[in-house]
């Protein structure tokens, strides 16, 4: 097992920008407004249920429709859900906005126990249904594995808060259906290597010490190196980084939200790793929670929406777009399909890309088939 030192001075607020692996528990949105036909809407912010591993964060403005709720299932993927702040933004003025906000597991002490891949299910699960009935989810990059196993699960129970609708975007459903670099990478080694070689141990001078975790800085390596490619090829994040064009690159450079990452637990990791690209168990529909099957054909009267960009290197397309054959039990009526053209991965929740080709497809969707159940995308 190697050793995670971090013993970097934990950064102030004003320090945060820039600051890589050295990250506190959560990061804040910061999001106090949104213009709507070009006047200030005002937001209210609060934290609608804690965990020690995450808190569900409520967004909503003093118009949102009643009916209009969305939770949005950040992925536990080293990035802090900030990373998501823009499309945050650009669903405020139209729905009342729940997000999963994972914490810095470095900041979470060891006797609050491990948190694996069953652990994330869970959270999702009882967050949808702390919600609303008729509750819309988006369930983006890993997240979606998550969104999509609660949802299975939930139906085949037949309960009453299960989603009305799930939008998948950018999410390895199937990572085999179209192999990235990633993937590949993923698939390379065994098991035992990435735990013998990635998984630390978080140091006395934090809430977590002697927490297993996949450390941020080991985290920031592979970020670079696929941040360098980029560059050198002319890429998605070369554009992103040359030419900003998030909501406000002032406050949240999209060069800092992309560097800025937590440590995550060892045990999430390591089972995530095995579940998802190793063993595929979705694609062969022998994903389980807490030892019953996820029985993806139980969806019936959730509408499904996929959303891939066209140059996603890290969920290629065809990878989301596998979760319509694995849902077999619904009506063609009840489903959406979208491929950004010269998308990448980013670029579906981050930027102009998708303010203007990604959101408005969501709201349509779930305006029309998730709260009314009707409409053909």
């Amino acid at each position: 097992m190697v050793s995670c030192a971090m013993s970097v001075p934990k950064p102030s607020f004003e320090s945060l920008l820039f600051a890589g692996g050295n990250q506190p528990a959560h990061r804040e949105f910061g999001i106090t407004h949104v213009t709507v036909e070009n006047a200030p809407l005002p937001v209210c912010m609060r934290e609608a249920m804690l965990t020690p591993f995450c808190s569900l964060l409520e967004f909503a403005t003093p118009y949102t429709c009643p009916h209009a709720d969305l939770l949005v299932v950040a992925p536990l993927s080293g990035h802090f859900p900030v990373l998501l702040r823009d499309l945050v933004v650009g669903l405020l003025p139209f729905f009342h906005v729940y997000v999963t906000d994972w914490v810095n597991v470095r900041h979470v002490s060891a006797a609050s126990g491990s948190f694996g891949f069953d652990a994330n299910i869970s959270c999702v699960l009882d967050m949808i249904k702390r919600l609303p009935p008729g509750l819309n989810v988006i369930g983006i990059c890993q997240g979606g594995v998550a969104a999509l196993a609660a949802t299975a699960i939930l139906a085949q129970h037949d309960d009453p808060r299960t989603p009305a609708s799930l939008i998948l975007m950018a999410a390895p459903i199937d990572p085999l259906a179209n192999p990235t670099r990633v993937v590949e990478l993923l698939r390379s080694r065994p098991l035992s290597w990435f735990e013998d070689n990635l998984i630390a141990t978080v140091s006395e001078e934090y809430a977590g010490s002697g927490r297993r975790v996949y450390c941020a800085h080991q985290h920031l390596i592979p970020l670079w190196l696929h941040l360098a490619r980029h560059l050198s090829e002319g890429g998605e994040l070369a554009a992103k980084v040359m030419f900003d064009d998030g909501a406000d690159p002032g406050r949240f450079p999209f060069l800092d939200l992309y560097t800025s990452i937590m440590d995550l637990d060892a045990k999430f990791f390591l089972e995530n790793t095995k579940s998802v690209f190793h063993e595929c168990l979705l694609r062969t529909m022998a994903l389980s929670f807490q030892g019953e099957l996820a029985d993806l054909r139980a969806i019936r009267a959730t509408a499904l929406l996929t959303i891939e960009g066209e140059r996603d290197d890290i969920a290629a397309p065809g990878q989301t777009g596998a979760a319509h054959a694995l849902c077999s039990s619904l009506s063609e009526s009840f489903r959406g399909r979208l491929i950004v053209p010269g998308s990448g991965h980013f670029s579906l929740f981050h930027g102009d890309t998708w303010r203007r080709d990604v959101l408005p497809a969501i709201r349509e969707f779930s305006l029309t088939k998730g709260i009314f159940g009707t409409g053909v995308m």
